[in-house]
Protein backbone atom coordinates (compact mmCIF):
# COMPACT_ATOMS: atom_id res chain seq x y z
CA UNK A 1 0.00 0.00 0.00
CA UNK A 2 2.82 2.39 0.83
CA UNK A 3 4.37 1.79 -2.58
CA UNK A 4 1.09 2.67 -4.30
CA UNK A 5 0.84 5.91 -2.39
CA UNK A 6 4.47 6.64 -3.19
CA UNK A 7 3.96 6.05 -6.92
CA UNK A 8 0.69 7.96 -6.86
CA UNK A 9 2.33 10.92 -5.15
CA UNK A 10 5.19 10.79 -7.65
CA UNK A 11 2.73 10.70 -10.56
CA UNK A 12 0.85 13.71 -9.17
CA UNK A 13 4.12 15.54 -8.67
CA UNK A 14 5.20 14.84 -12.25
CA UNK A 15 1.82 15.83 -13.67
CA UNK A 16 1.86 18.99 -11.60
CA UNK A 17 5.32 19.89 -12.89
CA UNK A 18 4.55 19.22 -16.54
CA UNK A 19 2.43 22.34 -17.21
CA UNK A 20 5.07 24.59 -15.62
CA UNK A 21 7.79 22.98 -17.70
CA UNK A 22 5.71 23.38 -20.86
CA UNK A 23 5.04 27.01 -19.96
CA UNK A 24 8.73 27.66 -19.38
CA UNK A 25 9.56 26.11 -22.76
CA UNK A 26 6.86 28.18 -24.46
CA UNK A 27 8.07 31.35 -22.73
CA UNK A 28 11.64 30.61 -23.90
CA UNK A 29 10.41 30.12 -27.49
CA UNK A 30 8.43 33.38 -27.34
CA UNK A 31 11.45 35.21 -25.97
CA UNK A 32 13.61 33.74 -28.77
CA UNK A 33 11.16 35.03 -31.42
CA UNK A 34 11.23 38.52 -29.88
CA UNK A 35 15.04 38.44 -29.64
CA UNK A 36 15.19 37.45 -33.33
CA UNK A 37 13.18 40.55 -34.18
CA UNK A 38 15.64 42.83 -32.39
CA UNK A 39 18.70 40.94 -33.61
CA UNK A 40 17.42 41.48 -37.16
CA UNK A 41 17.19 45.20 -36.44
CA UNK A 42 20.75 45.33 -35.06
CA UNK A 43 22.12 43.30 -37.99
CA UNK A 44 20.14 45.30 -40.60
CA UNK A 45 18.67 41.97 -41.73
CA UNK A 46 15.02 42.31 -42.70
CA UNK A 47 14.87 38.56 -43.43
CA UNK A 48 15.41 37.77 -39.75
CA UNK A 49 12.67 40.23 -38.84
CA UNK A 50 10.20 38.96 -41.44
CA UNK A 51 10.83 35.42 -40.21
CA UNK A 52 9.00 36.18 -36.96
CA UNK A 53 6.32 38.57 -38.23
CA UNK A 54 2.82 37.37 -39.05
CA UNK A 55 1.79 38.34 -42.58
CA UNK A 56 -0.83 40.73 -41.23
CA UNK A 57 1.21 42.13 -38.31
CA UNK A 58 0.39 45.62 -37.08
CA UNK A 59 2.30 48.40 -35.33
CA UNK A 60 0.93 51.13 -33.13
CA UNK A 61 2.99 53.97 -31.69
CA UNK A 62 2.23 56.30 -28.82
CA UNK A 63 4.72 59.14 -29.27
CA UNK A 64 5.19 62.06 -26.89
CA UNK A 65 8.58 63.19 -28.19
CA UNK A 66 7.40 66.23 -30.17
CA UNK A 67 4.59 67.72 -28.12
CA UNK A 68 1.17 66.25 -27.41
CA UNK A 69 0.84 62.49 -27.36
CA UNK A 70 -0.11 61.04 -30.73
CA UNK A 71 -1.23 57.51 -31.51
CA UNK A 72 -0.56 56.31 -35.02
CA UNK A 73 -0.41 53.09 -36.95
CA UNK A 74 3.01 52.54 -38.48
CA UNK A 75 3.56 50.73 -41.75
CA UNK A 76 5.09 47.34 -40.98
CA UNK A 77 6.30 46.88 -44.57
CA UNK A 78 7.92 50.31 -44.60
CA UNK A 79 9.63 49.64 -41.28
CA UNK A 80 10.90 46.23 -42.40
CA UNK A 81 12.22 47.67 -45.69
CA UNK A 82 14.03 50.42 -43.79
CA UNK A 83 15.89 47.82 -41.69
CA UNK A 84 18.01 46.78 -44.68
CA UNK A 85 19.02 50.41 -45.21
CA UNK A 86 19.77 51.08 -41.54
CA UNK A 87 23.35 49.82 -41.99
CA UNK A 88 23.41 48.40 -38.47
CA UNK A 89 22.94 51.85 -36.92
CA UNK A 90 19.86 50.73 -34.92
CA UNK A 91 20.24 48.97 -31.60
CA UNK A 92 17.10 48.43 -29.55
CA UNK A 93 17.84 46.89 -26.19
CA UNK A 94 15.00 45.32 -24.20
CA UNK A 95 15.25 44.44 -20.53
CA UNK A 96 13.08 43.33 -17.59
CA UNK A 97 11.11 41.29 -20.11
CA UNK A 98 7.80 39.84 -18.91
CA UNK A 99 6.47 36.95 -21.02
CA UNK A 100 2.95 35.62 -20.54
CA UNK A 101 1.79 32.51 -22.44
CA UNK A 102 -1.59 30.80 -22.64
CA UNK A 103 -1.67 28.00 -25.18
CA UNK A 104 -0.90 29.45 -28.62
CA UNK A 105 -1.12 33.08 -27.49
CA UNK A 106 1.60 35.15 -25.84
CA UNK A 107 2.19 38.68 -24.69
CA UNK A 108 5.55 40.33 -24.03
CA UNK A 109 5.93 43.54 -22.03
CA UNK A 110 9.45 44.96 -22.23
CA UNK A 111 10.97 48.33 -21.46
CA UNK A 112 13.47 49.33 -24.15
CA UNK A 113 16.15 51.85 -24.99
CA UNK A 114 16.78 52.62 -28.65
CA UNK A 115 20.29 53.61 -29.72
CA UNK A 116 21.05 55.32 -33.02
CA UNK A 117 24.72 55.28 -34.00
CA UNK A 118 25.61 54.23 -30.44
CA UNK A 119 23.80 57.12 -28.71
CA UNK A 120 20.47 56.91 -26.91
CA UNK A 121 17.72 58.20 -29.20
CA UNK A 122 14.60 57.33 -27.20
CA UNK A 123 13.06 54.77 -24.88
CA UNK A 124 9.71 53.42 -23.75
CA UNK A 125 7.75 50.22 -23.43
CA UNK A 126 7.15 47.55 -26.07
CA UNK A 127 3.93 45.56 -25.84
CA UNK A 128 4.26 42.64 -28.24
CA UNK A 129 1.51 40.15 -29.04
CA UNK A 130 2.32 36.77 -30.59
CA UNK A 131 0.43 33.74 -31.85
CA UNK A 132 1.89 30.30 -32.48
CA UNK A 133 1.28 28.63 -35.83
CA UNK A 134 2.80 25.58 -37.52
CA UNK A 135 6.01 27.57 -38.18
CA UNK A 136 6.43 28.80 -34.59
CA UNK A 137 5.71 32.02 -32.72
CA UNK A 138 4.77 35.01 -34.90
CA UNK A 139 4.49 38.64 -33.87
CA UNK A 140 0.99 39.90 -34.67
CA UNK A 141 1.13 43.32 -33.01
CA UNK A 142 3.75 45.65 -31.60
CA UNK A 143 2.67 48.71 -29.68
CA UNK A 144 5.19 51.02 -28.12
CA UNK A 145 5.56 54.25 -26.24
CA UNK A 146 8.35 56.69 -27.08
CA UNK A 147 10.00 59.38 -25.02
CA UNK A 148 13.40 61.06 -24.86
CA UNK A 149 13.54 62.01 -21.18
CA UNK A 150 14.77 59.73 -18.43
CA UNK A 151 15.96 56.94 -20.71
CA UNK A 152 18.02 54.30 -18.91
CA UNK A 153 21.22 53.03 -20.48
CA UNK A 154 21.09 49.22 -20.19
CA UNK A 155 24.36 48.90 -22.14
CA UNK A 156 26.20 50.84 -19.40
CA UNK A 157 24.97 48.43 -16.73
CA UNK A 158 26.89 45.26 -16.27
Amino acid sequence: MAKRLGWGALALLLLGAAPGAASAQAADAVRAAVEQLFEGMRAADSGLVRGVLATDARFAVTDARNGPVTIAAQSVDGWVRSIDGSEGRWNEQIYNVDVQVDGDMASVWAPYTFYLDGAISHCGINSIELLQDADGWKVTQISDTRRTEGCPDPLAVG
